[in-house]
């Protein structure tokens, strides 16, 4: 008799929900990281009254506070990676994610308490949340979802960030400057993410709540390696055989350094990896200071308006390029399994090049306010079609056992290359370069500093260093489909 564990997952109960709880998760998650830059006078105003710095020297602070939760989840990210290959992963989502909400409720404390150290320190832990799931959720989509949909699923998945992100700086503006104050967008947050905790801790089958080498993988094709190319026995039979028999034994339990090194010890994982840093390195400073920079350079005069406006951008363009990525690539490999990650690597660096391109055409357009907005938004499409694709390449890149170490890996580089030094960087340039684009109090009213006009050039170059910042994404990209396409050549694959 078969054990419950053997029997084929077009056998199991639908996981349709499962994949939704991720999403929503993901959505909170980024709502939580939209807070902050969704109301930047009042967090540049917070931080000028708590740590009594100068108007102008307040964006830097503002950039720390974005990008201070990679603290803990540097220290925690390739821990729950590494656990999850012997432990229950919805166990270890379900305990980072209640160490999320009191965090989230420490920060909404920080303003009755006066204090940018309090609000620091929740930023800070709440980074124990994210990577709890971030390294879970991936692989556990393209295991179970429908071959035909693997990638659009992980293209819904991620759509939630751009949509999470954009929703934070509505909700963010809107709490901010009402009676309540940005203090409670915190503690909703909290209540809002308790259910999904008590989901993730109790309501998961078991069958679906299994350690990563207890687990029977879909067929997984690698990338070719440099062991590979030269081997005359690789060919396309072998090829599109899976890389771990259910009958074979477990994953030899190794040490943890033995295999975060099988994870990085591969030339196309880390060229992906970096070209996902410089992405995320761009995206983040245009996430912490978009806002800011369309009422600097005088295309909104209200903080609400310009977060709104700029918010829906970039939820629009999530919601339409991230599936549509997937379903592209879904449709691109219907015929070609084999290559379905050089595939996806090649659409990385397409999207990439055009988006680029078209980001920069954009800027060219300002302070033309609706060409800008409109070039901006389809460049943000291509994109984030690229989301779902870069997910692909990185989770196969590995053995099946070691793809939640491997997403942690790939996630804990993108933020300390990316999203971590961004936002300081950016807003010390900005700082340099628009001194006078800080925050004052104007009859009981906090807003932007009038004499901001003055920095108009100031501003624009601050805004164009993220966007120059893309083109060592695409020379990343470029570099990593290129080391592919010659090893399927040298094997004789016609691509």
């Amino acid at each position: 008799m078969l054990d419950k564990k053997d029997v084929h997952p077009t056998a199991l109960p639908s996981t349709t929900w499962i994949f939704g709880l991720f999403c929503l998760i993901n959505l909170l998650n980024f709502v939580d990281r939209g807070i902050i830059p969704g109301a930047p006078t009042q967090f540049q105003f917070f931080i000028k009254e708590t740590l009594h710095v100068a108007v102008g020297d307040e964006s830097k602070y503002l950039g720390l506070l974005a990008s201070s939760f990679i603290a803990s989840y540097a220290g925690f990210i390739l821990l729950f990676g590494y656990l999850s290959i012997f432990m229950k992963p919805f166990h270890l989502v379900a305990m980072g994610l209640f160490v999320w909400c009191l965090a989230v409720v420490v920060c909404g404390s920080a303003k009755p308490a006066n204090s940018f150290y309090v609000l620091l320190f929740g930023r800070i832990i709440s980074g124990i949340g994210e990577s709890s799931f971030q390294c879970i959720a991936p692989p556990f989509i393209d295991d179970h979802a429908p071959p035909a949909q693997r990638t659009l699923w992980l293209g819904v998945f991620f759509s939630c960030i751009s949509v999470g992100t954009a929703v934070g700086y509505e909700y963010g503006a809107l709490m901010a400057n009402s009676a309540w104050g940005w203090g409670w967008a915190f503690h909703l947050e909290a209540i809002m993410m308790a259910p999904l905790v008590l989901a993730c801790a109790f309501c998961i089958p078991d069958m679906y709540n299994r350690a990563s080498q207890d687990h029977h993988h879909h067929h997984h094709v690698p990338l070719p390696t440099d062991d590979t190319e030269d081997d005359p026995n690789i060919d396309d039979d072998s090829l599109v055989k899976p890389t771990q028999n259910p009958l074979a034994p477990m994953h030899d339990r190794q040490s943890f350094v033995m295999e975060v090194w099988a994870v990085v010890n591969n030339a196309v994982f880390m060229l992906t990896v970096f070209g996902t840093a410089a992405f995320t390195f761009s995206l983040a400073g245009l996430s912490v200071f978009g806002p800011m920079f369309l009422i600097g350079l005088g295309l909104f005069e209200k903080e609400t308006e310009a977060s709104m406006v700029f918010g829906s951008v970039v939820v629009v363009s999530g919601m339409i390029g991230t599936p549509l990525g997937g379903l592209v690539l879904d449709w691109s490999c219907r015929s070609r399994p084999p290559l379905r990650q050089y595939i996806a690597l090649r659409q990385v660096f397409l999207g990439m090049s055009i988006g680029t391109a078209l980001s920069l055409v954009a800027w060219c357009m300002l302070p033309n306010k609706w060409g800008f907005l409109l070039c901006f938004g389809l460049a943000l499409c291509f994109l984030f079609a690229t989301t779902s694709s870069n997910a692909i390449v990185i989770l196969l890149c590995v053995d099946p056992t070691r793809r939640s170490l491997a997403v942690g890996v790939n996630t804990l580089l993108l933020h300390l290359l990316g999203d971590v030094p961004s936002p300081i960087i950016l807003g010390a340039l900005k700082d340099a370069w628009a001194p006078d684009c800080g925050s004052i109090e104007r009859d009981g009213a906090i807003v932007l500093n009038p004499d901001c006009a003055k920095d108009f050039h100031g501003l624009l170059l601050s805004l164009l260093f993220p966007l120059l910042w893309m083109l060592w994404s695409v020379v990343s990209y470029g570099a990593a489909a290129f080391v592919v396409q010659r090893r399927l050549r040298l094997q004789g694959h016609d691509v």
